[in-house]
């Protein structure tokens, strides 16, 4: 849901699923500047990516570098990548995939733990993308729509106080629309394959190694504290822990519902719109202060 690697955030529910007999789909929004070529019976803002488009080695393309390895595990090759747009154009590229594929479920998944901001918090990460989706995929009707938020703390390089996270939480579990949470251990064989995933995309991907899923990756391995697995986090200080490994999970209409410039985000066309909808509401609203876990 929030774009770049955070679609390898759902492999270990995708192989999971997938061991059950689901028919399970992947679809990422993409920080990949698309190209524009035949969709079939898909709108522009949806691109199916496949082994078969070209790249280079090196090139920032996460979807396109997921599904070679996909095919080499004998899983189908295509991810669909959702184009840098607005709520409205991303409303329609869901409604069109969810009428191709025949979907009855969607699974949102966050990269981190700032979907949950609502937009009065001291720091709200990078809301654009979460917000976007969260929102789209909420005017669906139809599938079931849930959210998953893997990588605990990870926020914390981008200003999220994960207190803000916890009251959230507990604000969901009394509405009775938190679902729980559950540990990716090392034995669980779709997290095997999760980490071969990662290690794979990082190798064609040097430069832009996920910081959010090699966090992940190190805390199920067990490390601990300020653990640095890629030089792209040199320079700051981590807290590499086991909550990093835990799927927390959730009825993703409640989450939605909490966002507090829902009703203008459902104008926007472009990323830029969903920009100024979020300054005019820090604005507009009062910002409240930081706190931090006290333990």
């Amino acid at each position: 849901m929030g774009g770049g690697f955070d679609v390898f955030c759902g492999l270990p529910l995708y192989f999971a699923l997938k061991a059950e007999g689901k028919e399970v789909f992947l679809a990422n929004y993409s920080f990949t500047s698309l190209g524009l070529g035949p969709n079939g019976p898909l709108p522009h803002a949806v691109v199916p990516v496949t082994p078969d488009l070209n790249a280079q080695p090196g090139e920032y393309f996460p979807e396109y570098w997921l599904s070679r390895w996909l095919v080499t595990q004998g899983e189908p090759g295509t991810v669909y990548a959702l184009r840098k747009v607005g709520v409205q154009p991303l409303k329609g590229a869901y409604e069109a995939l969810v009428r191709h594929l025949d979907i009855d479920t969607i699974i949102l998944v966050d990269g981190g733990t700032d979907s949950l901001m609502r937009g009065d918090e001291s720091g709200l990460g990078t809301p654009h993308e979460d917000a976007t989706s969260l929102v789209a995929v909420n005017e669906l009707r139809g599938p079931k729509k849930l959210l998953a938020c893997l990588g605990f703390g990870v926020d914390h390089f981008h200003g999220v106080s994960h207190a803000d996270y916890l009251e959230a939480t507990a604000e969901l579990t009394r509405s009775g629309a938190y679902l729980g949470a559950f540990s990716l251990t090392p034995d669980m064989p779709p997290v095997q394959k999760y980490k071969d995933a990662c290690e794979a995309v990082f190798q064609m991907m040097p430069r832009y190694t996920s910081i959010v899923n090699s966090s992940v990756v190190s805390a199920i391995d067990g490390q601990y504290g300020n653990h640095h697995a890629t030089s792209r986090t040199h320079g700051s200080e981590l807290w590499i822990n086991p909550l990093m490994g835990l799927y927390w999970t959730y009825h993703l209409p409640a989450v939605a519902r909490r966002i507090q410039y829902y009703q203008p985000m459902l104008d926007t066309v472009t990323l830029s719109d969903v920009g100024l909808v979020i300054e005019r509401h820090r604005e507009e609203v009062t910002i409240r202060p930081r706190v931090n876990i006290p333990v």
